[in-house]
């Protein structure tokens, strides 16, 4: 597409942008909605399966459907008479599930004799009006495209406007510490922000555009929305550099905010957080009354004592591309990363999931499409996640709309995360059994990857290399690591360029750990971790 088209494009979303920030959500609107959407689960689930697949043709859950004989009216007569849940779980025993590597085209679909291979556009919600399209930030070659109807945020700010009052943070001035396009992370959460009327006051990126190198349309696309966003009366922060080392920054003023009596929120990922919290505790920095609002990877106990230690608190906050937002933190958490599902969105299910390069066996996520705004359309999709799923009653205000289900000790199964940068267990596969022994000597099994928490409660990831292989540079080995993972999109060389700022990869000299069945496996995942 040519500039002057793509230039075309960003005006004709201007206006969509226009009308989006015109009225902002209440609480009270915000509450009304998730309200009806749990109320009318049934309905809209019935509503979104007939629509987007029994009466397209090309739908690719049609075609598994269609294996097992399920009809529409068998669909509805399932729901209406045993439920949602129910529903899922035997369609799933039955076959009607894509796994992460079959939804993302790594593996064949084969059920019952037939095998299929779908294109990501057939997973595309064909009934959205994208205001937005952008790649996640996945680390395969290409991400997948993701399509954005800006009303959709409306549902993300009604989430986000609950969660900040259930945990008596509205009011309080916001930061964002998120990295430039190509990422899309400080979008979603500038946009969602605006609509509850709370934009940030400030932006952080933990990468310089000279780093990463996007594209033009990239650049244009930031600077298109901060100015655009001015033009209709809202004050988008423009970006400010400020790498992991410069942490204390961030964390200085933090405390300048603090100081005025207001509170302060920032949304970050959570080894971010962690080291504005270091910084600060390094510099005498007082971040009493501050509140970490935090994703991209695991909000652990040991990451939540380091936000306590410099009285902070920290809200977790659990997404996906394909899918938006999950969950917010409950305001009464069991665990440090107990979040509310958001039930009026997607329904979540699990089942007993082995591990390829893990040698475990976990239970997987399955989620499912809701609303008619979705940007994917998910029939017991995995997502790659695994954790713990149940209803209590936790008595805070997201409980009294309704949000009954939790989650929590949310962890992926085939990717590992660091500085929430995420790269899959396939790109890493290639590099400890061919890349590796290729270059430092020794076999696919002399190497193993595993991620880890280190003494000052960082995410790691932690290469082990058998001391039989002999003397090695190790940093070289990392270089190469690095190098390997960024290569292709750029959305590649934003992940490398955070781990590399973080010393995310480190070495340890000691034999591969064997599985407690024997088996020695590439990537060693841990299960309770």
């Amino acid at each position: 597409m040519s500039l002057l088209s793509q230039m075309g494009r960003y005006w004709r979303r201007a206006w969509g942008l226009r009308e989006f920030l015109r009225e902002p959500i209440t609480l009270e609107q915000g509450a009304e909605l998730i309200k009806q959407g749990i109320a009318n689960r049934e309905q809209n689930l019935l509503a979104m399966v007939k629509k987007a697949i029994y009466e397209r043709e090309d739908s690719p859950y049609l075609k598994l459907l269609k294996l097992v004989g399920c009809q529409y009216g068998d669909f509805e007569r399932m729901v209406r008479s045993d439920g949602i849940e129910p529903t899922l779980h035997k369609l799933r025993g039955e076959g009607v599930y894509l796994s992460y590597e079959e939804f993302k085209r790594e593996k064949e679909v084969v059920r019952r004799g037939q095998s299929f291979r779908f294109q990501q556009s057939e997973f595309d919600n064909p009934f959205l009006v994208p205001h937005l399209e952008f790649r996640s930030s996945a680390s395969r070659s290409s991400g997948t495209r993701v399509l954005m109807d800006l009303d959709r945020y409306r549902y993300f700010a009604a989430y986000t406007r609950a969660t900040y009052a259930a945990n008596g943070l509205w009011g309080s001035p916001v930061l964002l510490w998120l990295p430039i396009f190509p990422s899309a992370a400080w979008l979603v959460t500038m946009l969602r922000l605006a609509k509850m009327g709370h934009p940030p006051i400030r932006w952080f990126s933990q990468v310089r555009t000279g780093a990463v190198k996007p594209s033009l349309m990239k650049r244009l696309a930031t600077y298109y929305t901060v100015y655009a966003g001015r033009l209709f009366g809202t004050a988008f922060p423009k970006p400010e550099y400020a790498g992991l080392e410069r942490a204390y920054e961030v964390a200085s003023y933090m405390a300048e905010l603090l100081k005025k009596g207001q509170g302060c929120i920032l949304e970050t990922y959570t080894n971010s957080a962690i080291r504005v919290c270091q910084a600060a505790r390094e510099r005498k920095l007082d971040l009493s009354g501050a509140t970490f609002v935090v994703g991209g990877e695991p909000l652990t106990e040991a990451k939540s004592k380091e936000v306590r230690a410099v009285g902070a608190a920290a809200v977790t906050m659990y997404g996906a591309a394909e899918i938006g937002l999950i969950g917010f933190g409950c305001a009464n958490p069991t665990v440090a990363d107990d979040v509310h599902l958001f039930m009026d969105s997607q329904v979540v299910i699990q089942y007993p999931r082995k591990i390829p390069f893990g040698g475990v066996e976990v239970d997987a996520f399955l989620f499912t499409s809701l609303l008619p705004k979705a940007s994917k359309i998910l029939l017991n999709v995995e997502s790659g996640d695994y954790g713990v799923l149940e209803t209590r009653h936790c008595g805070c205000g997201l409980e009294e709309l309704g949000l009954t289900q939790h989650i929590s000790q949310i962890r992926g199964f085939d990717k590992l995360t660091g500085e929430g940068m995420t790269f899959i267990g396939t790109d890493l596969l290639r590099i400890i059994e061919e890349i590796l022994p290729a270059k430092f000597g020794g076999a696919s099994t002399d190497y193993q990857m595993m991620e880890e928490e280190d003494e000052q409660s960082h995410t790691r990831l932690t290469i082990l290399v058998d001391p039989e292989i002999g003397e090695i540079d190790e940093r070289a080995l990392i270089q190469t690591v690095l190098s390997e993972l960024s290569k292709g999109m750029d959305t590649r060389r934003v992940m490398t360029e955070i781990w590399a700022q973080a010393g995310t990869l480190r070495v340890k000299r000691m034999p591969p750990v064997v599985t407690a069945g024997g088996k020695l496996l590439p990537l060693h995942i841990h299960r309770g971790r």
